[in-house]
């Protein structure tokens, strides 16, 4: 029971943060008109939308678990989450995107290029952090443990 639990909040905490990125990257809401305003107004498509997010997000969710790969996974997403705040709230942010008048700037394939560079890097490091430890316990492991002398 409890690891059901697990696997739906790990879906949905996946879902937040792809929709997220969708909205701080250039991607966000690209299948609803823009108004004469330039606004976008929210429509039965968004639904349905964050509906097929959800089912892949719990798709991958319950994929990542059944691979045992969830703990990697979570920890690379919240390095990246924490790094991806650090730069949103630094005078580094978006310095990326080229600057228009009145100090504004738009979302382009480069905002998608960072953030799915820095998916890449954190998971990459995920990953590489757990294989590393789990060599290093592997070898200790051998180090310490001795076979019993034969008689």
């Amino acid at each position: 029971m409890l690891k059901t639990v697990l696997k739906v909040l790990f879906g949905l905490g996946l879902c937040t943060m792809i929709a997220g990125c969708m909205i701080y990257s250039g991607l966000g809401l690209s299948w609803e008109a823009k108004n004469l305003d330039g606004s976008i107004s929210i429509t039965w498509r968004s639904g349905v939308a964050l509906l097929f997010l959800t089912t892949v997000a719990q798709l991958i969710s319950f994929w990542t678990f059944r691979r045992r790969v969830a703990l990697k996974v979570f920890c690379g997403l919240a390095l990246c989450v924490g790094i991806a705040t650090t730069i949103l709230c630094t005078s580094f942010s978006f310095s990326w995107e080229p600057k228009g008048p009145g100090g504004t700037f738009p979302l382009t394939w480069r905002s998608d290029v960072v953030i799915l560079s820095l998916l890449s890097v954190t998971q990459g490091l995920s990953f590489l952090v757990f294989r590393l430890m789990t060599r290093r316990t592997r070898r200790s492991e051998r180090l310490t443990s001795c076979a019993p002398p034969s008689i």
